[in-house]
């Protein structure tokens, strides 16, 4: 799957130049007959490169039960019914990438019958435009508002995506997308708790995606406390399993807010990549955001072992006092302020793998004494 491909036309021109320079090109090549020639390996592959951006929960609409799916709706027809207008700000940093993906927290359906909860959300198919137009490739659907309406809900969201050439996992459905020749393969799953079932999903989820032939696996999961920066022992414990497993990046959701990215065994854990348009919530406390990206780089197809990221710093709204579901991003002290938090956050967990290691260490150390 390529965002574009570009194919090199030979000109005119180019014919003729070899053409003219044949004789000389020939004469060099009988000189040398008596020189050994250099033996190429025709195994040794390109090397390929995969940038894929992540962002974090995506609720389009709202719960049409309270005030919040009027207030999106009125926001939408102001914007004059325009589906580019949700995602305009960051569209020229998705369609530069290779892949990319968000977690889309609620549905796309005609269903009216809901679950007897405080919030059931969705949007109306057509909106499934809104991801397609902005470059955003493919969706999460494990969380705990994609059967806000039942099966016929969670399936009509399915369909509206595949309608607009949107892929979609989680729950069970892993899905592998080629690109740049590479299969990726993704899974996700709602997980509260470190429990049995959690881990053999997780695992068994790896395990079909590498016989599928994936060379690099993505997990996305729903997971956490709302409001709480910093990961609990779940979502540690979890984000682990799976990077041990053979999960080579690990995204999570669910708190609303930022939460810090752990570097384990190499490989990056994105605990929470917070609210990015949420049309849950007219003002939600917090409207902090970020764009996260990783750079994969794959020679002789082998995924090498670099940590190429970049983080974009970015509001949930391009408005100043309310939630207009515009993500923007930001500059000066506001990315300032957002780039330290992360940095902070991710400092403290990552902190605590080096005291862990340190420890391990010295551990060795006298063991072999």
């Amino acid at each position: 799957m390529e965002k574009s491909t570009l194919k090199p036309a030979i000109s005119l021109l180019t014919i003729l130049t070899l053409l003219l320079l044949m004789p000389s090109v020939l004469a060099t090549s009988f000189s040398s007959v008596s020189e050994p020639l250099q033996e190429h390996d025709s195994e040794t592959e390109p090397i390929v490169t995969i940038t894929i951006s992540a962002a974090g929960d995506v609720t389009l609409g709202g719960c049409p039960a309270s005030n919040s799916y009027r207030v999106f709706m009125n926001e939408f027809e102001a914007n004059g019914n325009d589906h580019t207008f949700l995602f305009r700000n960051v569209r020229h940093i998705f369609l530069k990438d290779d892949l990319t993906i968000v977690n889309l927290e609620g549905t796309l359906t005609n269903e009216t019958r809901h679950r007897g909860k405080s919030f059931n959300f969705r949007a109306p198919p057509h909106f499934a435009m809104s991801l397609s137009s902005s470059g955003i490739d493919i969706v999460s659907l494990a969380n705990n508002h994609s059967g806000d309406f039942f099966d016929i809900g969670y399936d009509e969201t399915i369909e509206s995506l595949d309608s607009e050439g949107i892929a979609s996992f989680g729950n069970k459905r892993n899905t592998i997308l080629e690109v740049n020749g590479k299969k990726i393969g993704f899974f996700g799953f709602l997980t509260w708790a470190d429990s049995r079932e959690n881990r053999n999903n997780i695992t068994a989820a790896i395990e079909d995606l590498k016989d599928r032939g994936a060379d690099l696996i993505i997990a996305y999961f729903h997971w956490g406390i709302e409001k709480d920066y910093r990961p609990n022992s779940t979502q540690r414990n979890l984000g682990r399993l799976a990077i041990d497993n053979g999960a080579d990046l690990v995204l999570g959701a669910h708190p609303h807010v930022i939460q810090g990215i752990e570097v384990y065994n190499g490989k990056n854990i994105v605990y929470s990549l917070a609210n990015f348009s949420f049309g849950g919530n007219r003002r939600p406390f917090d409207m902090d955001s970020f764009i996260f990206q990783q750079t994969f780089t794959f020679e002789n197809g082998v995924l090498l072992e670099t940590n190429e990221t970049s983080i974009i710093p970015i509001r949930t709204t391009s408005a100043i006092t309310y939630n207009n579901y515009q993500p923007t991003p930001v500059y000066g002290r506001d990315a300032e302020r957002i780039s330290a938090l992360i940095e902070r956050l991710s400092g403290e967990l990552n902190r605590g793998n080096a005291r862990n290691d340190d420890a391990e260490q010295s551990n060795d150390s006298s063991e072999s004494n």
